[in-house]
């Protein structure tokens, strides 16, 4: 059973499953045996040419390993207008909805606007928010419509997130290293022990959500590591 890093910006020399984040305008990827993700970040919507990386994002759709949109989403952190914002996260929306590919979400202070537009656009791809901070009633307002969770160390390192991470059902937790060097296997060991729960019990549940997730899989490689490829159809 394979631990998997859903959203990782640095592959590691590890035998786990790992999602590498890529962003947009890095598309086309050359190398194609590692399992990734692409999308515009919102922080890098008025420094980029949008319209030719939303290309890129659909050319990449129809790559194998390519299994995500994202990351993308909504941030009220940044200067960038929310409009434009929310203009591009509705069109990579679409595109994951029609290519039948989850959404890797980031979001910061934007949690109602987040909800609200998955209600409006009633996509049934699987949203995925990564590197999620918020508190326990964000978290049980988010997993009671449907979205899956993925925390990492920083989440798992502050104790005023423990109620939180309580509040999220195993079954809808990812886990992740983000862009820090460190082993998803350390974050897997926080996460159990925080949850009170067997490491390789909390390992299954997490391989079967990714399952769930991104559906049955055929046989690829990711870096030395042959492991399961999902195929997003399900």
């Amino acid at each position: 059973m394979q631990q998997i890093d859903i959203h990782t910006h640095q592959l590691k020399k590890e035998e786990h499953i790992q999602i590498l984040n890529i962003f947009a305008q890095d598309l086309p990827v050359v190398r194609q045996n590692h399992l990734f993700s692409a999308g515009i970040h919102p922080w890098h919507i008025e420094t980029v040419k949008v319209d030719k990386c939303l290309q890129e994002i659909e050319r990449a759709t129809q790559l194998k390993n390519m299994i995500a949109i994202g990351e993308c989403g909504l941030d009220r952190s940044v200067s960038t207008s929310f409009a434009l914002q929310e203009l591009y996260f509705r069109a990579q929306i679409q595109i994951a909805h029609t290519a039948v590919k989850p959404l890797i979400i980031h979001c910061v202070r934007a949690y109602s606007e987040l909800l609200k537009l998955k209600k409006e656009t009633r996509a049934e791809i699987p949203w995925i928010i990564h590197g999620f901070r918020g508190n326990q009633q964000t978290a049980q307002s988010l997993v009671r419509h449907g979205f899956f969770l993925s925390v990492g160390e920083q989440f798992l390192n502050d104790q005023s997130k423990q109620n939180a991470l309580q509040t999220i059902p195993p079954e809808q937790l990812f886990l992740e290293t983000d862009d820090r060097k460190i082993s998803v296997g350390s974050v897997y060991q926080k996460a159990a022990l925080a949850l009170k729960i067997d490491e390789e019990e909390l390992t299954e549940i997490i391989f079967n959500t990714f399952k769930k997730v991104f559906g049955n899989q055929q046989e690829e490689k990711t870096g030395n590591q042959p492991l399961s490829t999902p195929n997003t159809k399900h």
